[in-house]
């Protein structure tokens, strides 16, 4: 498994949002987390990409724990690509020294030229990340996310905020990199996304 998810407790503002929950995701694999709004798809997701600390259990990428020692957590968060809810990174960066930043720790190239011509990264280089709109954001860190790539995707509602063309474009991407050998893990509330990627469904249901 790229991704495996044992028995996880987390705990936010004095409630419990999920407990002893299970996921996994092998290499190939789509997994679409849906829900209720409130139900802990987000608070999943930043748990899984190591934002958000656990209450218990752990998470395991490409071998390595997310929250185990310094080094491992190091090598789980190399093969993990990252775009949360908000596409919010540090708004002083330009898109062009984002991506440098996250080539560089995982050590790999820049965005691909396919990738480029996906995202239509060219217009978005040199702009500042708080003068873009939500849709231009988006573009900027699926980039980042997708630079390398990475082992692991994680992906909260990838479509908000892209035009029709730059949705298409997302799921060739997300589909390009299953059939790679890399695994996804999606929330978003557009099920004919999730059908249009073929996607396996993880129902969250809020306590």
């Amino acid at each position: 498994m790229i991704l495996q998810v044992d028995r996880l407790a987390v705990r936010r503002g004095g409630r419990t949002v999920f407990d002893q929950l299970e996921l996994s995701a092998a290499p190939g694999e789509i997994v679409g987390v849906v829900g209720k709004n409130g139900c802990g798809k987000s608070t999943l997701l930043m748990t899984i990409a190591g934002v958000l600390a656990p209450k218990d259990g752990r998470v395991v990428i490409d071998g390595a724990s997310v929250w185990g020692a310094t080094r491992e957590r190091s090598r789980a968060r190399k093969a993990l690509g990252y775009v949360p809810e908000g596409a919010d990174p540090p708004g002083f960066l330009l898109a062009k020294e984002l991506w440098a930043l996250c080539a560089g720790s995982r050590g790999v190239a820049l965005p691909s030229q396919e990738l480029t011509d996906q995202l239509a990264l060219d217009e978005l280089a040199d702009l500042a990340i708080d003068r873009m709109s939500l849709g231009q954001r988006r573009r900027a860190c699926l980039a980042a996310a997708l630079v390398g790539p990475p082992k692991l995707l994680v992906l909260d509602e990838p479509d908000n905020g892209l035009d029709t063309k730059r949705t298409m474009a997302l799921v060739t991407l997300v589909t390009a990199h299953a059939a790679a050998g890399g695994a996804c893990v999606m929330a978003t509330h557009d099920t004919a996304l999730l059908e249009e990627l073929g996607a396996r469904r993880f129902e969250m249901i809020a306590k």
